[in-house]
Formats: structure tokens, sequence, C-alpha cells
């Protein structure tokens, strides 16, 4: 008896559901990590009653800062696409894509499916794949550069107090700044002499192939050189519209303000007054650095137990998991929990649009086959 084999239709739903039960798991996983390092704490049993204790104002400005950091990714999109692609696009539907890149970037490595994501989604906005990955590169590029000044400033501002007094934090939010300044660097070099960017590449891959690190080298060259040609079309753009990126690279900035502030402001709203402003958010800016590369979704696992380590001397020991918990939720959960929300609500209102797509490409086709009929 022979059997049939599942049409491409059924073969994507089954996809789909597995990534589907991949998420779930993840962030059932996610939960775990954060359960676990709860338990081992000893005040855990004191957390319900610090909750009912917050200060209402700077818990506020916590969830304020949270949501600022959406917006200020949508409107650097917005800002972005504004003068990379002629025809305009409204901004809700700028943060919508920024909220849904944000969400498939915690769920996977890297942050990696982020960008992918955008540019499918911006294409139903009809932003060409094309233009939609050049968009995405160039926010990429203005994010890692952010990244760098964040790191130098903070160098100047409290670099010394920092290596005499955290010497361990320092060394290792040095070698996550150093992998940022390497992305960076390849992007100008794509600028300047794309051809030396692809030779050294191809020499890095060749030589992970031969550790054995990387399975596929050649798969790893195409997208390699990929990735190279998509950077090189977004420097034109670069070029063209100088001062405009330049005031992109500053939202990117107000962009990750927004994010580092939001431990500071969960610690006041916990009631601690020692730490300032300034020293917790250069603090946040070299944890994330350090854990920005952590090849897990969301980073998980290293954030938390980074946490602990870089803010060990600044939050009392007695409510450190609280902080963290409280921090994670703002800068992770509601993420995930936002981002699904979105992602059901766009693909329920793109339902009552397919009908019509179908009815047009079936009228098309109709067209095209009478006027083939026609022509002798």
């Amino acid at each position: 008896m022979l059997v049939s084999k599942p049409g491409r239709e059924v073969l994507a739903i089954r996809k789909e559901r597995r990534k589907t039960l991949f998420r779930l798991l993840y962030i059932l996983l996610s939960i775990a990590v954060i359960a676990v390092i709860g338990l081992v704490d000893p005040n855990l049993k004191d957390t319900l009653d610090v909750l009912q204790t917050l200060n209402p104002f700077w818990l506020g400005m916590a969830i304020g800062s949270a949501l600022l950091f959406w917006l200020t990714d949508g409107l650097l999109l917005h800002d972005i696409t504004s003068y990379m692609y002629p025809h305009k696009i409204g901004f809700w539907q700028s943060l919508k894509v920024g909220i849904i890149g944000l969400y498939y970037g915690a769920l996977t490595p890297f942050s990696s499916g982020g960008q992918p994501f955008q540019v499918v989604y911006m294409r139903r906005n009809g932003i060409p794949v094309g233009t939609g990955t050049c968009i995405v590169c160039m926010k990429f590029a203005v994010y890692e550069l952010s990244m760098c000044f964040f790191y130098i400033v903070a160098m100047i501002v409290r670099g010394a107090y920092f290596y005499e007094n955290f010497r361990e934090v320092f060394w290792i939010t040095t070698a996550g700044a150093a992998i940022n300044f390497c992305a960076v660097l390849l992007i100008s070099f794509a600028m300047i002499n794309q051809r030396l960017v692809l030779r050294i590449g191809h020499r890095i891959i060749g030589f992970l192939a031969k550790l054995r690190i990387l399975r596929h080298p050649e798969k790893a060259e195409a997208s390699f050189g990929k990735t190279i040609d998509e950077y090189r079309e977004a420097v034109v753009y670069i070029k063209q519209h100088k001062l405009r990126c330049f005031g992109s690279f500053w939202i990117s900035v107000l962009n990750l303000v927004c994010l580092y502030s939001a431990s500071y402001l969960v610690y006041r709203a916990m009631g601690f007054t020692k730490s300032s402003w300034l020293s917790m958010m250069t603090m946040q800016a070299f944890h994330f650095l350090a854990v920005s590369f952590f090849p897990t979704p969301g980073a998980s696992g290293a954030s938390e137990g980074g946490f602990y380590l870089y803010f060990q001397d600044m939050i009392p020991k007695d409510m450190i998991f609280i902080v963290m918990l409280l921090w994670r939720f703002l800068t992770y959960y509601l993420v995930l929990f936002v981002g699904c929300l979105v992602v059901i609500w766009d693909e329920f209102h793109n339902l009552g649009k397919r009908p019509k797509l179908v009815q047009n490409l079936q009228g098309k086709l109709q067209s095209k086959q009478e006027r083939s009929r026609e022509d002798p």
C-alpha cells in the first residue's frame, strides 16, 4: 500500500507547530531559571511582602522606561524608513514592526530572528524585501555604533572607578565591547573595501571549519557574502543621508538610555537611594555588553546571573533577587507577552485581507489568460 507524502501546507503547519512548541518550552525554561535562582536566594519568602511596599511613582517610571524603549525603537525604525523608502509609512506600522522584531529577537539566540521577521512584516506594509533588508541593516549599524558610544563614554566617566572596584566586571565588559567594535569595524570596512572584508571573512570561516566549529562552511560563506552585499547597499543610503543618519544615531542613544535606566528605576521603587542613576545606568550598559552575545534566546541564564555579579555591591543582598525579577520582567518577559499579542492581532487582522488578495490574483491570472488567447 502506497502512502502519499504530506503536502507543502501540511509540512508548513507541522513546522510552525514545532516552532510554537519550542517557544513555549523556552519561555518555561526561562521562568525555571529565575525560579531556581529565587529558591537559592534565602530571602525569597520576603518577596511578596516587599512587592506590596513598592513606591508607585518610581514603579510607574520603571514601566514608563520600558514603554519608552519600545516607542523609541519604533521611532528609530520609522526615522530610517522615512529616508530609505520614498512612500509614506505610518508611525504605528513602524512601532508594530519594531515590537514584533523585539519579540522574535527575544525568542532566538543572539537575537537573530528579529531582523528577518521585521523584513517579512515590512513587506506586508508594501516595502520591497531589498529595501526592508537595507533598513534593518542600517538600524543594526546605528545600534552597534550607539553601543560603542555608550562604552566609550562610560569608560571616560566611570572607567577608573569600575577598574578599581569591579575588576572582574571591567574585563568581562571589555571583551563584550571588543565584539561590538569588531561588528562596527566590519561595517566600516564594507564601506571602504568590500573585497578585503570578504577575503578576511572567508579565511576566518575556513579556519573555524578546520577546527570543526563550523559544519557547513559553504553555507556560512554564502550567508556572509550576502550580508556584506546588504550592508554595501545600505552604505549608499548612508552617503546620501549623512545628517539623517546622525539623527538616527541619537534616537538609538535615547533608546538605550531608556533600556539601561530600568534597573535604577526599579531600585528606587524598592526605596533605595544610595547608588546614583549614572552609576547604575553605566553598570547596566556594562552588563548588557557582557551578555549580549551569549548564545541563548534573550541571553537567558547569563542575564540573571550577570545581574547578581554586576549589581552585588550596589543593591542590598537580601533584595537583589526582587530587583532582578522586576527588571527582567519589564525588559524581557513583558516584551514576550506584548509581542505575542501583537503577532496574534496582526495575523487576525491580515486574515480579512487575504480573500481580497486571492481575488485580485485570480483576476490578474484570468486577464492574463484572456490576453494570451487573443494573441495569435
